[in-house]
């Protein structure tokens, strides 16, 4: 299979080939219709000299080189009810190049948080984009926004940046392109059909599952879990938390790998704690900045890479492409911001992990049988599942050193973002070369009006003993 990496334009699939998205993927197509939804995953590279717009035509050129990467788009379905398919384009949309520099630490700011609301759509254009300025003394800042249907962040990266062991299909496609691959109208139609014939199945599953579970639940109920007490899980909703917006801010922080560590450690968490406990002091920050229930208790969702767990064979796993990625839920109490000891906090997110990917059990069928809803009532379901988290936490880890190199330049940082989807802020983590780079996502208006999110992020970190560190 041909990586991104070593691939020319012309080295692309037949560009008649094509084949049906991922189940998840429909849900994701609709989110990014809705206004107020970005499903958007984003790195952001600076670099100290200037990179010519010829550089950057050409790094659009390979990121749009193979199906794998960004060189496909979707076509619609063709017969109700229906799955739209990929198919290989390998033309890269237009170089978004800003004429005016963006000057220091608010200019630079500035042009991101604009670039950060653009949205996209692989099936109306070509889903992704390219965008670069420049920046004090002669430097380049370069941003690719993609939306969230191309893969998982990891996955994403793997294609576009990884080498030629890594197979490109896990985390984006999760299906290969061949010479031969084609979703004709014969073949949507049988789609159809098969997706009724597994809704029923899980339907039949959910029938002898559902009793199981819940006795399963009511025995774990009357044994106290090791730990930390149980918190009270937040019912209704903050009512201080504004419609949301389709506007984003971003703030990053880049530090030496050693200082973060040593001071998860100094306080018995690790690097996980920590990034989960600054989204939590985030979170109550804006809380109380905008009047709301301070001592409410707030939900994080963590995500865990299925690929680097022993948890695979008990994550439910419905038919067709395997899951990933999943998700564990951690209660953390509501108040004031707190500073110092990890090991309670890292006892939950154990505790949490525990609880959603390891021994609760699964109850079979419920993926198969929500494939018999209407695609909106799905979608309003996931969405209204999204709005009970506060916020989530994501530790992307180490990124390929491919990916800090364009065209003959190299990189002197790069940050990952993810935008959030119905909660508050999305904070991610990776590490690169000997550094660690934090990043936050947020729509504003979900905040408050008083809401300073890179004075925040600099202040949360400065009393973890981070300084001088956000951008």
């Amino acid at each position: 299979m041909t990586t991104v990496a070593d691939a020319a334009p012309t080295a692309t699939i037949d560009p008649a080939a094509a084949i049906p998205i991922v189940d998840w993927g429909s849900l994701v197509l609709r989110a990014g219709r809705v206004a107020t939804v970005l499903p958007h995953i984003a790195w952001l590279l600076r670099f100290a000299q200037t990179v010519p717009r010829e550089a950057l035509e050409q790094e659009a050129r390979r990121l749009a080189a193979t199906p794998y990467g960004f060189g496909r788009r979707v076509a619609p379905a063709r017969v109700p009810a229906g799955r739209a398919r990929w198919r290989p384009v390998c033309e890269p949309p237009a170089v978004a190049l800003a004429e005016t520099p963006a000057l220091g630490p608010v200019g630079l700011a500035a042009w991101l948080d604009r670039e950060l609301g653009v949205p996209l759509d692989p099936e109306r254009g070509a889903g992704w984009r390219l965008a670069a300025t420049p920046t004090d003394g002669g430097g380049t800042a370069v941003l690719v926004v993609c939306h969230h249907l191309f893969g998982t962040g990891g996955g994403i990266l793997s294609a576009l940046y990884g080498d030629d062991h890594q197979d490109p299909t896990i985390g984006t496609t999760e299906t290969p392109f061949t010479s031969d691959s084609t979703f004709t109208v014969w073949e949507e139609a049988r789609n159809v059909g098969e997706r009724f014939r597994l809704g029923a199945r899980g339907v039949a599953e959910l029938a002898g599952e559902v009793p199981a579970a819940l006795r399963s639940r009511s025995r774990r109920n009357g044994v106290a879990p090791p730990g930390p007490a149980a918190l009270k899980a937040p019912r209704g909703r903050d009512r201080t938390r504004r419609p949301p917006s389709n506007l984003r801010v971003a703030a990053i922080a880049s530090l030496p790998a050693t200082a973060w560590d040593a001071a998860a450690a100094r306080w018995g968490g690790s690097g996980n704690t920590l990034l989960a406990a600054v989204t939590t002091n985030l979170l109550r920050r804006a809380r109380i900045a905008r009047g709301g229930p301070a001592k409410r208790n707030l939900r994080l969702l963590l995500p865990v890479d299925l690929q680097d767990r022993e948890v695979a064979d008990t994550a439910g796993r419905s038919s067709g492409p395997g899951a990933q990625m999943t998700t564990a839920a951690v209660l953390v109490p509501g108040g004031q911001p707190e500073h110092g000891e990890l090991r309670e906090l890292r006892e939950r997110m154990k505790a949490a992990f525990l609880a959603d990917t390891g021994t609760a059990p699964v109850v079979r069928g419920a993926g198969d049988a929500m494939r018999l809803l209407p695609e909106p009532l799905t979608f309003r379901l996931a969405a209204r599942a999204a709005l009970r988290f506060d916020g989530c936490a994501s530790n992307v880890g180490v990124v390929p050193e491919r990916m800090l190199r364009l065209e003959g330049h190299d990189a002197s940082d790069v940050a990952m973002l993810g935008f959030p989807i119905g909660n508050e802020t999305l904070t991610v983590l990776i590490r690169h070369r000997d550094r660690v780079t934090v990043s936050v996502v947020t729509d504003p208006l979900r905040l408050g009006s008083a809401a300073e999110l890179r004075a925040w992020l600099a202040a949360e970190l400065d009393a973890w003993g981070l300084t001088d560190v956000v951008w």
